[in-house]
């Protein structure tokens, strides 16, 4: 069984300058689109129809929002600085799809950001627009562990080894959550006790 993905189950969020993962602050709305190419063929044995074999491809996001300039757990408009000045380099972005029952997808990208646009108007919020070119493939992450919430926690990985991205549940995905050491090799992430029995996904890359 699955339902329908809703927006909270399908969120674009790059690391920031701090190594941290956020999505994007007061988003409006994120589009990401990938295309191929296509190559012609000119066999002689068809002179109707064309024939095509598949090309190169490549992706592309756009999105807008109202400007914050800052935010806890998301990515305010001040993470487009370097870009404003010139000193901004390629990002590591994630595309995260999950529904209500934990049926998810998870991959990492890299992209350049190719167009900031902000807008305000007398009596409005003031918005930005931005453009990101994909650079590279995706990469699907595998490192994923289902636990069930209890006493308010969920076992995690060692953040000698793993890098937690994010963490999934109710259809929705989270970045507010850190790893904490218990000592004793244990490592846990604190959820919350409202969230007992809850089955949680937590996404890791491998260091």
């Amino acid at each position: 069984m699955a339902d329908v993905v809703k927006a909270e189950g399908l969120v674009i969020a790059v690391t920031n300058t701090s190594g941290g993962v956020y999505p994007f602050a007061c988003a409006k709305d994120a589009n990401i689109t990938i295309s191929r190419d296509v190559i012609e063929l000119a066999p002689k044995t068809n002179n109707v129809y064309r024939e095509y074999i598949k090309g190169r491809q490549s992706f592309s996001i756009s999105g807008s929002g109202l400007v914050k300039m800052s935010e806890s757990y998301l990515q305010p408009i001040t993470f487009f600085d370097d870009y404003i000045d010139g000193t901004d380099s390629e990002i590591v972005g994630y595309l995260d799809i999950i529904d209500a029952q934990n049926n998810y997808r998870v991959y990492q990208f890299n992209a350049i950001i190719t167009e900031l646009a902000l807008a305000s108007t007398i009596g409005s919020l003031a918005q930005y627009n931005y453009s990101l070119q994909g650079s590279g493939p995706f990469t699907e992450l595998s490192v994923v562990d289902t636990y069930t919430v209890t006493s308010g926690k969920i076992t995690a990985r060692s953040t000698a080894t793993h890098k937690l991205v994010a963490i999934g549940f109710g259809g929705k995905w989270y970045y507010n959550y850190s790893v904490t050491d218990e000592g004793g090799g244990v490592f846990t992430i604190t959820i919350g006790t409202a969230y007992n029995g809850v089955s949680v996904k937590a996404v890791y890359i491998a260091l």
